[in-house]
């Protein structure tokens, strides 16, 4: 089995994205990271080897993740830990590397499609300030210095979150407040399954007036600049609430996540100009902050049942 060390470039198109591509001798595919500012990292990994690979490197500082195999499986073995780790196609699991370490992934021949949330000790701890009941199960297996624990199937809502993020059709600052939605909400996912230990149902948080109150103003502000929205760290700050009890607490007023909310709230507009005659498809797709025509006419015809041309 041929052993790789990946080395990531910076992408040409997304400056906040770190790519590695697997050398053709090796196969197809890449891993792609995304860095927000809430310190969460979003790694997407697409490979497809043509002869039997294993990945390698090592982990320069304490960090945790949840994982998500949607195709393919794969065997890990870190050097801090006896026990090697076998992830199945369709399941989820977290991570906890709690020393520097080296570590080797076994993929084989098997076409392997993962999505990953990486965030480093500093950042869970800030997480656990704010809102520390779901994230006692990562502060537990820190304690115990437990490497991985896998947690079963992943629930439908968290393969749509991934299905999202793989077909993202945003650029810019609206890509990046996309992905780290996203990110936010596979992590709240995960965190709820580890938390109730079931996987058919997620259980939704209680929210008092006052919040509640917080969550509208935070809509508000959401939608007052549609192209430009601000950014979801910088909003839950705004509102003085954390990040995660931000991302929870929307989803219960409105039923929405917050980029989900501001994509209905585009459309909306966008229906209106096409009603008043004002704007054709392609000026209302772009006046209100749709980069690609062919998303803005599905997305469209998913909320309303007909397509923009019919509202024309």
């Amino acid at each position: 089995m041929e052993i790789i060390r990946p080395t990531f470039s910076k992408s040409p198109k997304f400056p906040t994205q770190t790519v590695y591509s697997l050398p053709k001798e090796f196969g197809s595919g890449s891993m792609r990271v995304d860095k927000f500012s809430s310190g969460l990292e979003l790694c997407y990994s697409d490979l497809k080897p043509t002869r039997p690979i294993a990945l390698a490197g090592e982990t320069i500082h304490e960090y945790f993740g949840v994982g998500f195999n949607l195709i393919g499986h794969s065997e890990s073995r870190l050097s801090a830990h006896n026990q090697a780790f076998s992830v199945k196609n369709g399941f989820s699991e977290h991570y906890i590397y709690p020393t520097p370490a080296t570590m080797q992934k076994d993929i084989g021949v098997t076409h392997n499609v993962r999505i990953k949330i990486f965030f480093d000790k500093k950042t869970l701890l800030d997480f656990a300030k704010e809102d520390e009941e779901p994230f006692l199960p990562f502060l537990k297996g820190l304690q115990r210095q437990v490497c991985v624990d896998v947690q079963g199937k992943m629930a439908p809502e968290m393969q749509r979150a991934m299905n999202q993020i793989i077909s993202c059709p945003y650029l810019g600052k609206t890509r990046a407040l996309f992905l780290e939605g996203k990110a936010m909400e596979l992590l709240a996912l995960k965190l709820e399954q580890m938390r109730i230990k079931d996987k058919s149902s997620l259980r939704q948080p209680r929210i008092n007036k006052t919040d509640s109150e917080r969550i509208y103003y935070a809509a508000e502000l959401l939608v007052r600049d549609p192209i430009n929205p601000p950014d979801l760290t910088d909003l839950a700050g705004r509102i003085g609430m954390g990040r995660s009890k931000f991302y929870q607490n929307f989803k219960v007023v409105f039923g929405y996540s917050p980029m989900g909310y501001l994509r209905s709230h585009r459309l909306q507009v966008a229906k209106q100009f096409l009603r008043q005659g004002t704007h054709n498809v392609t000026e209302a797709a772009f006046a209100v902050g749709f980069n690609n025509l062919g998303y803005f006419i599905r997305a469209f015809n998913a909320e309303f049942g007909v397509t923009p041309h019919q509202v024309i």
